[in-house]
């Protein structure tokens, strides 16, 4: 599995987004872990927890937004689904992996 990583230069222009609004959802979970552990030390009021918090925020938001506007088919360009193995297109049936599990895009 390690020797199929592409590099992030390397990418499809879609998959770079994708693979750069992942690491902002990884970002902001780590935030949410240190927002959490911060609280429970000094308290949900102090300056620490809530601005962590917030940034958080920001960066799930940016994921999101990543992810709408950046993550669509190559074909249609209708958004794809954030989670989980995208095998083809909802609309336009464009198949992304073979019956042998290598992508096609």
């Amino acid at each position: 599995m390690a020797k199929n990583r592409v590099k992030l230069s390397e990418d499809k222009p879609y998959h770079r987004w994708r693979r750069i609004g992942f690491y902002l959802l990884y970002i902001a979970i780590a935030l949410v872990v240190v927002c959490f552990v911060t609280g429970q030390i000094y308290g949900t009021e102090s300056a620490i927890c809530l601005y962590t918090g917030y940034a958080a925020i920001v960066f799930i938001i940016w994921f999101y937004l990543i992810n709408f506007f950046k993550w669509r088919c190559p074909q249609c360009h209708k958004t794809l689904p954030l989670l989980g193995p995208v095998l083809e297109c909802r609309v336009c049936k464009h198949v992304f992996v073979d019956k042998k599990g290598n992508q096609v895009w």
